[in-house]
């Protein structure tokens, strides 16, 4: 059998305010095409669905989209909320998409049952792990002694009973990374989860770190986001995991994606990064971060440096001055119809805050008190 592995679509995301929906949904044809030149059974998103947890109507129809487009197909979809997401509105009428061969991991209640797919002679069970705080984990298990990230997450893997007679693939949203020196506890606000809690699994689909790459063993992986999320993955490479199991052995293969407008950066002085010879080694239309090395500060650098790359997106210095004084960055956007809502502004703060974004109630509490404020503010 054969399925495609992807996570952190991040649907909705803004690169410093700039929508990155067009090729947040260049990079899922791509994957839908893979899919079916492949000949896979079915696509995994492993969580992180949308950018916030109260996406935007564009944004859903964008993953309708994609969802569509698969199971008209005959390729199944097997997806989890990962921390970016509302459980709550990702897991909504699970059951009823279930039959349309679209699963969702509905909001965690101390008990997953296997989904069993099914390609020719070949039968796979998938289980599907909902992300979870383990405040959450406590609350669906009140029996439960299980402490932090990784306590939670090997006790809510004992409770599921996998065949090893048969092959079983975990989907989860975990910050996996073995302990040791420089390793950290949090990453994006996700607790760390030891690898080992996985033994049980022939493969393990992985979500939350954007970048590709095995934990521990071979077939515990990340498959990475399929778009740059910011420009900390400018140098990243970014790609989809086609997975080929039978029977007991699992083969995996990264299959690059791109899309039209990459997220680069470019260094060097204001004449170099001008000059016909620098234009050429790249896309001027792709989404940039320019580092400066000009001893003197240029004016109108920004102005000037768009006329030649009109999407770029920050600037900085990097000479005797700022190595000095820290590094003086500029980030800029034009204001429009794209600007962030005050419901995204508040749910990026309250994100840096708690460590997670708001959940779907507080998210509609708080649209609802805006709503209100500016009806008032209209009628006075």
């Amino acid at each position: 059998m054969k399925i495609l592995h992807t996570s952190d679509l991040h649907i909705g995301l803004r690169l410093c305010e700039t929508n990155m929906n067009v090729e947040i949904e260049e990079a899922l044809d791509a994957i839908r095409e893979i899919a079916l030149r492949e000949g896979c059974a079915a696509v995994i998103v492993a969580g992180d669905i949308y950018d916030r947890a109260a996406p935007s109507a564009e944004a859903v129809a964008l993953f309708d989209r994609f969802v569509t487009g698969l199971t008209e197909a005959g390729i199944r979809l097997l997806a989890i909320p990962g921390n970016h997401d509302s459980a709550e509105r990702v897991g909504y009428l699970s059951s009823l998409l279930d039959r349309a061969g679209a699963y969702f991991a509905p909001v965690y209640s101390g008990e997953i049952k296997p989904v069993t797919l099914r390609d020719g002679d070949s039968e796979v069970d998938f289980w599907l792990l909902p992300y979870f705080r383990p405040v959450e984990y406590r609350a669906a298990v009140p029996e439960s002694e299980a402490e932090g990230w990784s306590g939670t997450a090997a006790e809510a893997i004992s409770r599921m009973k996998p065949d090893p007679d048969r092959a079983n693939v975990l989907v989860a949203h975990h910050f996996a990374a073995s302990g040791g020196e420089g390793i950290d506890d949090l990453a994006g606000g996700v607790g760390r989860v030891d690898p080992a809690v996985y033994t049980p699994f022939d493969y393990v689909a992985l979500g939350h770190l954007h970048r590709a790459h095995a934990v521990g063993r071979e077939t515990v992986r990340y498959s990475g986001s399929p778009v740059k999320c910011s420009f900390d993955e400018a140098g990243d490479v970014k790609s989809v995991s086609l997975v080929t199991i039978d029977g007991g052995d699992v083969r995996i293969e990264e299959i690059p994606l791109r899309v039209r407008r990459d997220v680069r950066e470019m260094r060097g002085t204001y004449e170099e990064l001008v000059s016909p010879e620098f234009r050429v080694k790249g896309n001027t239309d792709d989404y940039l971060r320019a580092i400066l090395t000009d001893e003197e500060d240029v004016p109108d650098a920004v102005a000037k440096l768009r006329a030649v790359y009109p999407n770029l997106l920050r600037l900085s210095y990097d000479n005797a001055r700022t190595r000095a004084l820290g590094n003086r960055e500029i980030a800029f956007h034009d204001a429009g119809p794209d600007a962030l809502r005050a419901e995204d502004v508040f749910a990026e703060l309250w994100e840096r805050q708690q460590g997670a974004p708001p959940d779907g109630e507080t998210m509609n509490m708080v649209a609802e008190l805006f709503r209100a404020a500016a009806e008032g503010g209209e009628e006075a």
